[in-house]
């Protein structure tokens, strides 16, 4: 059996990465779960929902000290969320473990395409505030978003960071602050739903991994600065890629 203390260097490693290269971590922390720590799905689910609860909570009370949330948009895209989040919770139910690795592995290799695809450039202009009408047309998103999150805990931010600045105008910064506030609560809705429906965290991984998420967003922003962005997006598109080929792999019956 993999050791509880494994949880700690990987949720630096996650935490680093994410923070870098801007992407939810459930993507990383299903598979470590699953198919590292052989949890069941289940309690995989909660359990990487717990551990992202304690990483985008610490980035979100840093972001909302920086005045850089758009907390009046991050509040209309939370309520509009919820019903994703149980309805994705529910339907986690019903999908058995085979199917859940398939799904990952299938988003895993989507997003992996999204970033070779995607030519977005980095730089921080737009506005900080978004006009609700502006942004009303793509709220659909988070909608999407907030099913993976209750079913699977993926929060697709690689998806809605893009939309929210070349669509809505926003500053990258600040797009990327309001996703992690999202993000988080999210994250506590969609424990609080499996949590009443009788799933339940392994918390020796999780009391290892979240002074690993807490570790690793703080070296993540200092790496940021030092690290080629077209190089971290590679390392990135590699990873990625092969996670989700291990995955759609090992979904199939030898």
């Amino acid at each position: 059996m993999i050791p509880y203390w494994s949880a700690l260097p990987t949720g630096i490693c996650i935490a680093t990465i994410v923070m870098l290269v801007g992407f939810g971590g459930g993507v990383l922390w299903m598979p470590f779960l699953l198919v590292v720590m052989h949890a069941a799905p289940d309690t995989a689910i909660i359990t990487s929902l717990l551990i992202q609860t304690a990483g985008t909570g610490s980035g979100s009370i840093a972001f909302i000290r920086q005045k850089k949330t758009d907390n009046r948009l991050a509040l209309v895209m939370f309520c509009i969320a919820v019903p994703g989040i149980l309805f994705g919770a529910l339907l986690a139910h019903y999908i058995i473990l085979s199917h859940i690795e398939m799904i990952i592995g299938l988003i895993s290799l989507a997003t992996a395409l999204l970033f070779v695809t995607s030519n977005c450039k980095y730089t921080d202009e737009g506005v900080e505030r978004v006009e609700l009408k502006k942004a009303f047309k793509h709220l659909w998103i988070p909608v999407v978003m907030s099913i993976a999150t209750g079913m699977l805990t993926l929060n697709v931010a690689e998806w809605l960071v893009p939309s929210m600045r070349e669509k809505m105008g926003l500053k990258v910064s600040n797009a990327i602050a309001t996703c992690v506030l999202l993000t988080c609560g999210e994250c506590i809705v969609g424990m609080l739903i499996h949590g009443k429906l009788g799933a339940r965290p392994d918390l020796g991984i999780a009391s290892w991994a979240i002074p690993g998420v807490i570790i690793g967003g703080q070296i993540g922003p200092l790496l940021a600065k030092q690290i080629d962005e077209r190089m971290l997006k590679e390392i990135f598109i590699f990873f990625l890629t092969l996670i989700g080929i291990h995955l759609v792999y090992s979904s199939y019956p030898i």
